[in-house]
């Protein structure tokens, strides 16, 4: 009777842990489309486009912005990112950055996990970065919140942005509800900053609904103005 009762407390707890493991991967889903508003003070300065798909534990996402007036001035830009998910998030293996006025400014770097470098292609030069742990690239670390433990103050990223892997803090301030197209969103917001860089400071709304992803961005630029994106459209339920 004893051998009974461990084959079956070993069998509900291997049960338990595979229908955790498919559960967690589960939480992200495997398509979905989301376009971004981006204002100045209000003022309309251009959209973001994601596309993200993921099949088979492999996962490819892209961003592209289209600036108008004050943010045409830094060129369109696409980012891409394609590597593997599981249930942990995501494992980049190639991020694209691509500067579609001054294409001489492209980056493409390589993630090569059994030598744990970076390979950076950048005006013809290669160069090597060391993969830090749980390694994330500029396009896709803000999604990574979506595996992360729920009701932490903190959260920390190590997020390779082109040439240069920094390190992003997120520390929460409170929850908040967001107006999005006359409905209001329950979010999480974070007052964000990148270590070791100055005047990095931003703030990012993450939903707590079905999916945690980035609803809303306020950020500084290079050239001293600041930035709202704001999510317009989604096929993911909010």
């Amino acid at each position: 009777m004893m051998s009974h009762k461990l084959k079956l407390n070993r069998f509900l707890l291997i049960f338990f842990f595979i229908a955790n493991l498919v559960s967690a991967a589960q939480d992200f889903p495997d398509k979905f489309y989301i376009e971004y508003e981006l204002t100045q003070t209000d003022k309309f300065i251009g959209t973001m486009i994601i596309k993200y798909e993921s099949k088979n534990k492999s996962y490819s996402f892209e961003a592209v912005t289209e600036g108008k007036g004050i943010l045409r001035l830094l060129g369109n830009r696409v980012l891409y990112s394609t590597g593997e998910i599981n249930n942990k998030g995501f494992i980049p293996k190639k991020f694209e950055l691509k500067n579609i006025k001054k294409p001489k400014k492209d980056i493409i770097a390589i993630f090569k996990t059994a030598s744990e470098k970076i390979e950076i292609k950048y005006k013809g030069e290669i160069s090597f970065l060391d993969i830090k742990p749980k390694a994330l690239d500029l396009a896709i670390y803000l999604y990574q919140f979506n595996f992360e433990k729920e009701n932490q103050k903190n959260y920390n990223f190590n997020v390779l942005e082109g040439k240069k892997i920094r390190k992003y803090e997120y520390k929460k301030i409170r929850d908040e509800g967001i107006n999005i197209n006359n409905k209001n969103i329950v979010t999480e917001l974070y007052e964000g900053r990148i270590i070791t860089k100055e005047n990095s400071k931003h703030y990012v709304w993450i939903s707590k609904g079905t999916y945690r992803v980035p609803l809303k961005l306020s950020f500084g630029t290079n050239f001293g103005v600041t930035i709202n994106q704001k999510i317009i459209k989604t096929d993911l339920p909010l």
